[in-house]
């Protein structure tokens, strides 16, 4: 195996339109044959439509695995997924800091490849534009989540984390800045290939995006652990996807997602 392909996509849960949403995510999907898509605003059972990640992973010939964040929605649990065509040998999630009228957790699969165990993990952090502090210690709490279920391969990390890259949440996973004492690295898949580029998954392209949240701002992100010294870990491609509607007009989401190809190349090449 040279390499996994990797989509990141928040799906919105059950607002508008969420039968032909799922339909124009599929199709997308299909087309870019990914080896792990992890999810976000995911519907599960029990809800008012059929269990969002179970339907893109039937149309992905792949499995998956939902953990529920909030199960007082009204259109039923909401929460975070992993679809995978790898087998999944264990998941676990955990809470992160966050207020109880907004849950958030983050999920953790350890799948089987032909390569090694390679830890996935994703997440949905807070989303109003004044709630730093709140990003900042989640964050923090994921560094501490992934670095406790470590694997063979390096961990990645994809999710909505609704933090553009110059914040301080952004920049902490970057190794650019410390928050409460604390350091970390990881590699932002789409600044590694687009470093040139906006990428942004938040967009007035997007007519589902609100005008009363900041619009144009790169929410969504694959990030990756420190590359091996065998050159596995390296960030082959990146780059902004579902983000074109169906032939109707219909988007996937009010998000796009982020593609990225994860594997190996020579230490001189690595990127």
């Amino acid at each position: 195996m040279r390499s996994v392909r990797v989509v990141t996509l928040n799906l919105w849960n059950d607002r508008p339109d969420p039968v032909r949403r799922i339909e124009v995510a599929a199709d997308g999907l299909r087309a870019l044959q990914p080896d792990i898509v992890a999810l976000q605003e995911v519907v599960g059972d029990g809800g008012s439509i059929e269990n969002q990640a179970a339907q893109l992973a039937k149309a992905l010939d792949a499995t998956h695995h939902f953990d529920p964040v909030d199960s007082r929605k009204n259109g039923g649990p909401v929460g975070n997924a992993i679809v995978t065509r790898f087998p999944v040998l264990r998941a676990l999630s955990v809470a992160l800091p966050s207020g109880d009228d907004d849950l958030r957790r983050a999920l953790f699969c350890e799948l089987a490849t032909p390569v090694g165990r390679l830890p996935v993990f994703t997440c949905h952090l807070s989303w109003e534009m004044w709630l730093s502090p709140r990003r900042e210690a989640q964050v923090v709490a994921v560094d501490a989540f992934v670095h406790g279920h470590p694997g063979e391969l390096p961990a990645i990390l994809a999710g909505d984390f609704n933090a553009s890259p110059d914040t301080a949440a952004i920049r902490f996973l970057t190794g650019r800045t410390s928050i409460l004492g604390k350091g970390t690295y990881y590699r932002d898949c789409f600044a590694r290939r687009r470093p040139d580029s906006h990428g942004y998954t938040w967009s007035d392209r997007n007519p589902y995006t609100v005008r009363w949240i900041e619009r144009n701002r790169r929410l969504d992100y694959v990030f990756v652990g420190p590359i091996r010294e065998d050159g596995w870990g390296a960030v082959l491609d990146a780059r902004v996807v579902l983000d074109v509607p169906g032939p109707d007009g219909v988007y996937a989401s009010d998000h796009f997602g982020v593609y990225a190809e994860i594997g190996q190349a020579p230490m001189e090449e690595a990127v």
